[in-house]
């Protein structure tokens, strides 16, 4: 099934972005390591994708870390060999409804002011699979007005247990976002209001939470009582109409508050 599932992955990709005239695009990894480092929460690594010959042109070495993988080896097709069947088959679904979104519903100029997301479980050397949030941003343009940079950025986000489903959302801080997008269906343009409902204060809390810390560890970063922590997490949970810690993470996840 992994085998079919990138063959299809990779048709969307050479069909729909095939490039014809690459630009010379460098790599300034210092750069790039910031720009990750705002995308993810916790254990997370980070690799750079060319479309132009379906390589990966850097991979960070903390993807050693989360999956246990020399970054040499992790290449697309050792990504496509350790994901979850069901994912891997779902992967091209994926893909093409992010493609039909950047090349066909906003302007060329407004590709690198979007990130696309969603979920994926990917096993480690042990075999144990791995919840992982998949995020990826346009970070080079072709001269033919196709995608041929993307940095993606893999967070282990396990210890949320937030279901599986096969959604993508399309996030942008200075254009409206998509969230939950079926990948059978239209898009549905959501107004960006969810992440407007958290202080800056919950919303470091919020990142907090997401990254595994008890209300004491939470507490000592903040420089607030663990009283404090749990009644802004009430408020957090009433303002989101979010029944429990998992149902705000995977709200937020979706949302890109975190």
């Amino acid at each position: 099934m992994q085998k079919r599932g990138i063959s299809k992955t990779k048709s969307v990709w050479e069909s729909k972005n095939k490039i014809l005239n690459p630009i010379t695009a460098g790599l300034d990894l210092n750069i790039i390591d910031q720009i990750a480092s705002l995308f993810a929460a916790g254990s997370y690594y980070y690799f750079i994708f060319n479309f132009e010959n379906l390589q990966m042109e850097y991979v960070h070495h903390t993807v050693a870390e989360v999956l246990e993988i020399n970054p040499n080896e992790f290449t697309i097709d050792k990504l496509f060999e350790i994901m979850h069947p069901e994912d891997a088959e779902k992967m091209h679904e994926k893909e093409n409804a992010v493609i039909d979104f950047l090349f066909n519903k906003i302007p060329l100029e407004e590709l690198p002011m979007y990130k696309a997301s969603y979920l994926m479980r990917l096993k480690d050397t042990s075999g144990k699979y791995k919840t992982i949030l998949h995020q990826s941003k346009t970070i080079a343009v072709s001269k033919d007005g196709k995608i041929q940079q993307v940095m993606g950025v893999h967070t282990d986000v396990t210890h949320l247990n937030i279901p599986i489903d096969h959604k993508v959302s399309l996030l942008s801080q200075q254009r409206p976002s998509y969230y939950s997008i079926e990948t059978n269906s239209s898009l549905e343009l959501v107004e960006n209001t969810f992440k407007n409902l958290f202080t800056q204060r919950e919303i470091e809390i919020i990142q907090n939470i997401s990254e595994g810390k008890d209300f004491n560890k939470i507490a000592t970063s903040l420089n607030l009582s663990p009283h404090t922590i749990n009644t802004h997490k009430k408020n957090i949970l009433k303002k989101s109409h979010c029944n429990n810690t998992a149902e705000l993470m995977t709200k937020c996840i979706r949302e890109g508050v975190i």
